[in-house]
Formats: C-alpha cells, sequence, structure tokens
C-alpha cells in the first residue's frame, strides 16, 4: 500500500477538506467489549480510538497517516495483543482500514486480525484478499466473536458461524452470518471504560449540532436492533436484520440513569434505526425517562423520525421529554420516487402536517431529503427542491444517494454499468458528493444541483429569514460558519439579516468580512467564483 498523506485522510474522513466532524460513541465496539468481557478470560481489552485522535491531529504535527496509526497504537497499547479485532462500517473508510490494518500487523505480526463491520458483512470475500486480513465476521459480532476468542484460546482451528478465513472460502458454496442476539436484556451495558468517556460526553462538534442547552453533556444509547422497512438506499439490516428486537424499558432506564449519575450526561442521542416503532412502549418509556428527574433532560433522534410512525401523542410525549430539535427523515418530495424507486412511501401530506405541528410547538424542524437515486431524472429531482421548498423547516439536508454496499441501490447502480463492485472503488464515496455519472445526470451536475438547492432553501431563502425572524435565522447560520468560517453565502445572509433589522453598521461590517475572506482564503474565494450570481450586492475588488 503506498504511502497516503495524512492531508488526503482528513479530507476524506471529513467531508470537503474540513477537519470537522461528529464524534459519536462507538457504541458498536463498546457493546463488543462488554460481551466478551463478560463470557471470556481476558487479560485486557483496549480500544484504537482513531475516531477522537482525529481531534488532535493538527496539534502533533504528522507527516503521514502511517505516522498517526502508529502513535495511536503505541500510545493506548503497552504489550502485543493476541487478537486485532477492526470495525468496518463505511466504503469511505477502506483506504484507511488497509493502511491501519497493515501498520498494526507490522507492530504486532503474530497478533490474529479479524474485521467485522457493515461493509465487511457484504464484501467479506474481497476483504479477505487482504494479506494482513485472518478472518472476516459477517453480521452482528457479540455472539461470534466471543466463541472466536474461545477457541482461539484453545487451537488455531476456528470453525463459528459468520466467520471466514482465506482457507475455507473456497471450500464452502453458502455463506452463513453470525447468529444474533435475541434478548438484548442479556447484553451488558455498552463499555464505558473502553473509550474516553469524557470527551465523548463533553463533545463540542456534537453539542453545536444538535444540542439545546448550553452545558449538556451528551451520551448516545440504543434502545433496538433491526428495522422492518425496505428503503433501497439502506443497509443497515444486512447486519441488523429487518425482525424489531427490543431492551426492555427498565434496561434502558438504567443505561440513563447510570450515565447521569456517573458521568453527568442530560443530552441522550437515541441511535436506533427506528426509535418510534412501537407506539405503546416508546410512550412508556418516555414516561419513564421524564421520572428521572434528570436537570436539563433532553433528547435528540439524528438517526431521524419516520413520518408514518409518527402521531400527535407521540409527537407531545417526545416534547414534553426533551426533544428540542426534531429530525425529520422524507428522502424525496417526489410521490414516485417513493413508491417506485425507494420503497420508503412517505406521506408527503402526512409529513408537511408532521413538520408544521413541530414548529407549532416551538421545535426546531431539520429534514433530510436523498437526491440522485438510480432511474431519477432531473424533473423528479425538482420536484423535491420545490416540495422542500414549501416545507417551512428550519433546515433542510440534501444528502447525494451513496451506493453502500449492501443496500439494493448499490446493486441496482452496478447493474446499470455506473460503478463496479470493488472493495477500494468507492473509498471516496461520501454524501456530499457523487464521483460518478449516470444516465440521468452527470457527477458534476448532480453535486452542483444539490449544493445550490442546499444554498437557495437554507440559506438564501431560509424559512426563518424570510418570516422575518431575523435573530433565529441568524443563530442557525451561525452554527455554521463556526464550522465553516469562511462560508461567504453564510456570511451574506447574516449580512442580509442585520439589514432587514435596520443595523446597517453591522451590515456594513460583514461586507466588508466578506471582502477580505475572498481575497485571502483560498475556499471563500472558490466559493465566490462558482455562486456570485447568487450573491449580487457582493462585488470583490
Amino acid at each position: 500500500m503506498p504511502s497516503i498523506p495524512l492531508s488526503d485522510i482528513q479530507a476524506r474522513l471529513s467531508g470537503k477538506g474540513e477537519l470537522y466532524q461528529t464524534l459519536a460513541m462507538p457504541l458498536g465496539i463498546m457493546y463488543l467489549s462488554s460481551y466478551i468481557k463478560k463470557h471470556n478470560e481476558l487479560g485486557y481489552v483496549k480500544m484504537l480510538d482513531y475516531a477522537l485522535g482525529l481531534n488532535y491531529v493538527q496539534e502533533r504535527n504528522y507527516q503521514e497517516i502511517r505516522d498517526y496509526i502508529r502513535d495511536i497504537a503505541v500510545q493506548a497499547i503497552d504489550s502485543p495483543p493476541d487478537v486485532i479485532a477492526v470495525s468496518l462500517i463505511f466504503s469511505s473508510a477502506v483506504h484507511f482500514f488497509a493502511v491501519c490494518i497493515s501498520e498494526l500487523k507490522s507492530l504486532w505480526p503474530n497478533a490474529v486480525s479479524i474485521v467485522g463491520g457493515t461493509h465487511v458483512t457484504n464484501a467479506f470475500q474481497i476483504a479477505l484478499e487482504n494479506p494482513n486480513v485472518n478472518y472476516v465476521l459477517r453480521g452482528e459480532g457479540e455472539i461470534a466473536l466471543c466463541e472466536f476468542i474461545k477457541q482461539l484460546s484453545k487451537s488455531r482451528k476456528i470453525q463459528v458461524k459468520g466467520i471466514y478465513a482465506k482457507e475455507n472460502l473456497a471450500k464452502l458454496s453458502k455463506f452463513e452470518k453470525t447468529d444474533m442476539l435475541e434478548g438484548l436484556d442479556n447484553n451488558p451495558l455498552p463499555d464505558t471504560e473502553i473509550i474516553n468517556t469524557e470527551e465523548y460526553v463533553s463533545a463540542k462538534g456534537r453539542k453545536k449540532s444538535i444540542g439545546h442547552a448550553v452545558n449538556s453533556r451528551i451520551s448516545s444509547f440504543i434502545t433496538s436492533r433491526g428495522c422492518p422497512f425496505n428503503c433501497t438506499f439502506c443497509s443497515s439490516h444486512t447486519v441488523h436484520g429487518k425482525k424489531l428486537r427490543f431492551r426492555s424499558i427498565q434496561n434502558v432506564v438504567q443505561e440513563i440513569k447510570l450515565m447521569h449519575e456517573k458521568y453527568g450526561v442530560n443530552l441522550f442521542i437515541a441511535e436506533d434505526d427506528l426509535f418510534t416503532a412501537k407506539k405503546d412502549r416508546l410512550l412508556n418509556m418516555l414516561a419513564a425517562f421524564r421520572k428521572l428527574n434528570i436537570p436539563d433532560f433532553e433528547l435528540q433522534l439524528p438517526s431521524a423520525l419516520h413520518v408514518n410512525s409518527l402521531d400527535k401523542d407521540i409527537i407531545d410525549a417526545l416534547i414534553e421529554t426533551g426533544l428540542h430539535i426534531a429530525h425529520v427523515a422524507i428522502e424525496s418530495g417526489s410521490s414516485y420516487v417513493q413508491k417506485s424507486i425507494i420503497n420508503k412511501c412517505v406521506d408527503l401530506k402526512k409529513a408537511k402536517e408532521v413538520v408544521s405541528y413541530f414548529k407549532s410547538k416551538g421545535v426546531i424542524v431539520r429534514c433530510y431529503f436523498i437526491l440522485g437515486f438510480p432511474g431519477e431524472t432531473k424533473g423528479l429531482m425538482r420536484e423535491t427542491v420545490e416540495y422542500a421548498k414549501d416545507l417551512q423547516a428550519d433546515w433542510c439536508n440534501f444528502i447525494i444517494a451513496t451506493p453502500l454496499v449492501g443496500s439494493e441501490m448499490y446493486d441496482q447502480f452496478v447493474r446499470m454499468g455506473c460503478i463496479q463492485e470493488d472493495f477500494y472503488l468507492h473509498s471516496n464515496t461520501i454524501f456530499s458528493e457523487r464521483q460518478f455519472d449516470t444516465p440521468e445526470i452527470s457527477a458534476d451536475e448532480l453535486n452542483d444541483f444539490a449544493y445550490r438547492a442546499n444554498l437557495d432553501i437554507n440559506f438564501l431563502n431560509n424559512y426563518n429569514k424570510v418570516t422575518g425572524q431575523y435573530e433565529k435565522a441568524i443563530s442557525i447560520y451561525q452554527d455554521i460558519l463556526e464550522s465553516y468560517p469562511f462560508h461567504i453565502i453564510g456570511w451574506y445572509c447574516v449580512m442580509e439579516c442585520y439589514r432587514l433589522m435596520g443595523d446597517y453598521a453591522m451590515a456594513t461590517k460583514i461586507k466588508e468580512k466578506i471582502n477580505d475572506l475572498i481575497k485571502s482564503d483560498s475556499r471563500a474565494n472558490e466559493m465566490f467564483v462558482k455562486y456570485k450570481d447568487l450573491i449580487p450586492n457582493v462585488n470583490a475588488q
């Protein structure tokens, strides 16, 4: 594997080169750790947290990604491990994974390596072609990894359902996945000792993105596994299945209470694929949360709410429990796309009612849309943009349809000849940028279409700005500018708000700042050159 500059990895991991990420607790690894600690005799279990380490990359002056990987490893582990277990969830991380496993195996050549996660579950044969990978794990990890460790401690012959090595691939015609946990309460609570919990509960990036209270302390949790829907763009079901499995309310409450008492957490982030799946259970669970009487308790659902699962009873209960920001997954504003392309079948009329009801209760509403599905024409995409304009949400995220390995959409793009089945080919795939053309639209056209929709609806014609709620609009823009200070269109919108409020002195000051950014920051200049038609009142000298 060739040497990869650290800046290149930073760009791949964080979008368009910005070293800014939403830091979320690695619940999958934390559950694995607690489970194997309970069921195995182990010397030690430690985690190499490369996601958390990205927050400190710039301080340590690494020249290459290899230096970064080795430094984190040497700092965390002081004696050679017997097993190196790697989580590879997304296609975008495969290049980092290849360098990482190479470096770790060179540090500890006698360690046995095993790789799992959504991407590997669906590309396990190609993953095993890597000379540094000894085993792959397909599906959920707890039961299989526990048995793997037991067998490895006794001999080198491994026979575990869903775990495969190079030597047995040729002999098999059927490849199973691991056994899944049926009683989720049998799984111990996530292992907070394996991570730097303080760094996660005080994560500034996450708080800025979704938090409400100024001094929020944050923890992720999950109350169920599985999702019964058949959305073509999702691959989560390949690991967790479509059958819903639930933790008991008492078990969830135990975790919430523990995280508050031990770490002072008051903002709880539910990471379920379908948090609102079972109404009676949900209402009882929310009532149990309220009975804990945690000061400034806040609940957030960044994985987004499915419109069809909501009603006023659920919405009222969510708000009463501390939901101040609602993330609503709509995906497309076209009925045809909903029913005939993506199989999500969101009730678009109901979605407008849901957004309106949340807003009537003072909740900030962020909606999610996806553009560029297989077979989706430019006209259908314009339907989505027009729908989003009428929605009157506080913010609309426009995401590019990304072919996740294991999703039906990935197979569709392969059959269309738009992409090839390749373990490394889609490592540049990110949700904000298309890397390939389709018969309906080129990659460049789609990227520009989605970004212009974002600038139009969220910035220039933001609902709060258009309706005269200037202070609220400025607050939303400032969230963006904190992460992207070069964003001259964000600054332009703040300028316009101050002008409309009658504060001409502040508006003039911001206009001068915009001109200075265009001259001094290449990213601001690039944005000006490309989108100056949207900001006619700015004439950079």
